[in-house]
């Protein structure tokens, strides 16, 4: 029986609508592919901001524009990622404006240092955050917050990376701030040393806690660790180094009992070495200039170089005669003690 006109008529309707949900079921996924490549281009220029930011430590402008990018795609492995270093790196360099505090910024990226840790496959990079956690801890922990214990997170992050350089250095950092051990605390940074990552960091937060204590021994091992670095052809900063000279006026000027022992911490010869490498090329005011040179004299006496330390003592007293203080009597001293006169 052929088929009525009725029904061809419908059956090509039918054709017809097919086509067309067809036609536009395409078009919704066209629509939805333009609109995801729209949102990956938007992403990735922000993660290029973000970046730009980071490496000039513009850390807020960064934070924004990375909140900005996880709104636009909340499970982007990529912007999990830049958050995640980004609170790494700015809990490692911190510094606070005014009307602001350490924990404004740590609570801030606590949460996503957690959710790192938490999502991590790499033992080594899990441990590196949960390490920085137990130093957003150690943050708020110094503005009087209780119930923190940074060694928690530093403990199981060494579990997962036994010489992780973060954990073990700010282990070795927290053990000094709390009035621990300084040979336990040295176990901590010979162990982020033996990591071979991140060494200049290790170092700059080993000097920093050293030199928090002003005690005479921990004041010793600073000499001892910057002559380490100067034969392994490490760098120091300018605000360690200038720290590190503050050392001197308090160990060498006026003297004291304990100078001997400072000036030996490692080899005398060693320690001009040294002392020549952190200060020779500092540009100095006029002040620190005449301490730089009564610094050296003293140290080239002490490493048996007479001549030259008596050339030392001598210039600096024509320069500074007639001006009254401890810097004059120890120059006068010098001199005397070089030249055999009474």
């Amino acid at each position: 029986m052929a088929p009525s006109k009725t029904s061809t008529i419908m059956k090509w309707v039918g054709y017809a609508t097919a086509i067309l949900s067809l036609i536009a079921g395409i078009g919704a996924i066209e629509k939805t592919i333009s609109g995801r490549l729209e949102a990956g281009r938007k992403i990735d220029t922000l993660l290029s901001s973000e970046a730009i930011e980071l490496k000039g430590q513009d850390y807020w402008s960064a934070w924004r524009n990375l909140e900005q990018a996880s709104r636009i795609d909340p499970d982007s492995a990529k912007v999990h990622a830049a958050q995640e270093t980004l609170a790494m790196e700015w809990l490692e360099n911190i510094r606070v404006r005014e009307d602001e505090k350490f924990s404004d910024i740590a609570e801030k990226l606590e949460p996503v240092l957690m959710r790192g840790a938490a999502a991590e496959k790499s033992a080594s990079r899990q441990a590196d955050l949960l390490a920085h956690v137990g130093w957003s801890y150690f943050l708020r922990s110094r503005e009087g917050r209780g119930g923190l214990d940074p060694a928690g997170p530093y403990a199981e992050a060494v579990q997962k990376d036994a010489n992780n350089p973060y954990a073990q250095a700010m282990w070795g950092h927290w053990i000094l701030w709390s009035h621990g051990d300084l040979t336990d605390a040295e176990h901590h940074f010979t162990l982020a040393l033996a990591s071979h990552r991140r060494q200049d960091y290790v170092r700059q937060l080993q000097l920093s806690a050293l030199m928090n204590i002003h005690d005479d021994p921990e004041e010793e091992e600073v000499i001892r660790i910057a002559n380490a670095m100067r034969i392994g052809q490490e760098t120091v900063d300018k605000d360690v180094r200038s720290r590190i000279f503050s050392i001197y006026y308090t160990r060498l000027l006026p003297t004291r009992a304990s100078t001997p022992k400072f000036i030996n911490a490692v080899a005398p010869a060693e320690h001009l070495d040294t002392f020549l490498w952190l200060f020779e090329k500092d540009n100095l005011d006029e002040s620190g200039i005449d301490l730089r040179s009564y610094y050296l004299a003293t140290l080239e006496e002490a490493a048996g170089r007479r001549e030259d330390a008596l050339a030392g003592y001598t210039l600096l007293k024509r320069k500074i005669i007639g001006r009254n203080g401890s810097l004059l009597d120890a120059v006068d001293a010098g001199v005397k003690r070089l030249s055999g006169a009474q």
